[in-house]
């Protein structure tokens, strides 16, 4: 697959009228409008509840502070022609740019659930990953175990699952059983 990245403004196609793209100021009504949506709120461990205005302006400037930090985008909008933006997927960076292993988190509108947009989406963003990353060894995502739809996503990309961790997830002073998956270099 090719991929254009300008460092810039990465484009990393999906399907027709669907790519990946950095987040841009005009991403704000979307991202409130679909963020609130109470399954993605439980389904995700660091979406503010409700998702305001303040919160997508600093998303937006998160993503642009990295984007300086790094010199590329890695947390990405997933962008439809003619709706906008309609989910996000990104990769955590906790080893850095130089680490051979990285986490990937990743969230979809309801409206453009079961079009198979998502594991299109998260086979595009690792395949991408191992291309800029040449020291990128390891994708992890760790899914909540109530969460089958994405299990199937990752299972659908190719990513193993390799086990339960315990009460790994602290949500709402709530502990949450949580997935371990991953994908090999080599592997998609």
């Amino acid at each position: 697959m090719l991929f254009v990245d300008t460092k810039m403004n990465n484009i990393i196609p999906i399907r027709s009228g669907i790519t990946l793209t950095p987040f841009s100021s005009g991403d704000q009504n979307n991202l409130i409008q679909y963020l609130n949506d109470p399954s993605i709120q439980a389904n995700t461990a660091n979406i503010p509840v409700p998702y305001t205005r303040k919160d997508a302006d600093e998303w937006l400037q998160h993503t642009a502070d990295l984007f300086h930090q790094h010199g590329a985008h890695y947390n990405l909008a997933i962008r439809h022609e003619q709706y906008g933006v309609i989910g996000g997927i990104g990769a955590f960076l906790r080893t850095g740019l130089q680490g051979h292993s990285d986490e990937i988190g990743y969230w979809l509108a309801a409206p453009f659930r079961g079009q198979g947009i998502m594991p299109e989406a998260v086979r595009a963003f690792c395949q991408w990953l191992f291309e800029v990353r040449p020291a990128l060894v390891r994708i992890e995502a760790r899914v909540y175990t109530f969460n089958d739809p994405s299990s199937r996503v990752l299972e659908k990309v190719g990513f193993h699952k390799e086990g339960l961790l315990r009460k790994a997830t602290k949500k709402q002073e709530k502990l949450i059983d949580t997935y371990l998956w991953s994908l090999l270099r080599g592997e998609i």
